[in-house]
């Protein structure tokens, strides 16, 4: 399981509360990143990470072609295509799901507008909900979640924490905060 994938799913399961399932394999080679559902209110989520800090791969409302013709796989219409209404997908999510609601997110670092008009357009013309990583991060490190613990992620996200504390903490003794 890739990084970004395994810090999402504690993110739903610590902050969000939900029980999850990660890489879910299906046929043809397609794969969920995560699914999630609330206990406490139903909420069902169907979760995709495309997580690239390099500015030139941020989604995008079109996309470009390689120089060999094929497209780069980071515009809108290729996620709603082949990530969230694939009939593969669809069929393993009505298999679990059943035929009840549930949100389609999309989480990347970055979006070529800066989280201008993109998510507008794909809440909109795809229903996909963009969610920003550095957000999530955030929610995350702020819920701080436990102290100590032996799990990578959250341990991880308790050192990040102590750094960032520390670096408020600095930064009020100089005056500048």
């Amino acid at each position: 399981m890739e990084p970004e994938v395994r810090i999402i799913d504690k993110y739903f399961q610590e902050v969000l509360h939900c029980f999850t399932m990660t890489n879910i394999r299906l046929k043809g080679n397609k794969e969920i990143d995560l699914l999630a559902v609330n206990p406490e209110n139903g909420e069902k989520f169907h979760v995709e990470a495309r997580i690239a800090t390099s500015r030139s791969m941020a989604l995008r409302e079109k996309d470009t072609n390689t120089s060999n013709g094929r497209p780069r796989r980071r515009d809108l219409l290729y996620f709603s295509k082949e990530k969230f209404n694939h009939p593969t997908v669809i069929e393993k999510i009505h298999e679990l799901f059943g035929n009840s609601n549930y949100h389609k997110v999309l989480i990347v670092w970055n979006t070529k507008d800066n989280f201008g008009y993109l998510p507008k357009i794909a809440k909109e013309e795809f229903g996909i909900e963009i969610w920003g990583m550095r957000h999530t991060l955030r929610e995350f490190i702020k819920k701080k979640v436990s102290v100590g613990s032996r799990d990578d992620i959250l341990r991880t996200m308790e050192l990040i924490s102590s750094i960032l504390q520390e670096e408020r903490e600095f930064l009020k003794r100089l005056g500048t905060l």
